[in-house]
C-alpha cells in the first residue's frame, strides 16, 4: 500500500515519448483522468455482476493505459493477475481484492495528474 507522501504516478515514459510535444503529454494526462475512473466504475459493476467476460477485457486494456501514467510497476501485475482469473472464471473475491489496490492507486495517480496539468 502506498502513503500519501509517495508518489505513484511517473511521466517518464510518457514524455520521452512525446519528445518535447507537451501539448500530447496534456491530451494524454487528460485522457487518463477522463477514462480511468469510468474504466474503474465499470470493472467494479463486472466484478459485482460476476461477468468474468467483462472483467477481462476491462483488466486487459487498463493494462496498456496505465503504463503511460507511469502505474505498470505498481499495478501491472494485479491486473494481470485480475485477468488470469476472469480467463478461468474463479476466485471473485481474489478479483475484488485485486481490485481495490488498483483502485487505490489508479485514484492516487489521478490526484497527481491534476496537480500536473498546470505544468503543461
Amino acid at each position: 500500500m502506498t502513503n500519501d507522501y509517495e508518489k505513484v504516478s511517473n511521466l517518464n515514459y510518457l514524455t520521452g515519448l512525446a519528445k518535447g510535444n507537451t501539448v500530447f503529454v496534456k491530451e494524454m494526462i487528460d485522457m487518463f483522468l477522463e477514462d480511468n475512473p469510468e474504466e474503474i466504475k465499470n470493472l467494479e459493476q463486472s466484478i459485482q455482476n460476476q461477468s468474468y467476460i467483462h472483467i477481462k477485457e476491462i483488466a486487459h486494456k487498463m493494462k496498456s493505459t496505465i503504463s503511460f501514467v507511469g502505474l505498470g510497476p505498481l499495478i501491472e501485475n494485479e491486473l494481470s493477475e485480475i485477468e488470469q482469473l476472469a480467463i478461468t472464471q474463479s476466485n471473485i473475491e481474489k478479483i475484488r481484492t485485486l481490485s481495490l489496490k488498483v483502485k487505490e492507486v489508479c485514484e492516487k495517480a489521478s490526484k497527481e495528474l491534476k496537480s500536473e496539468l498546470a505544468d503543461y
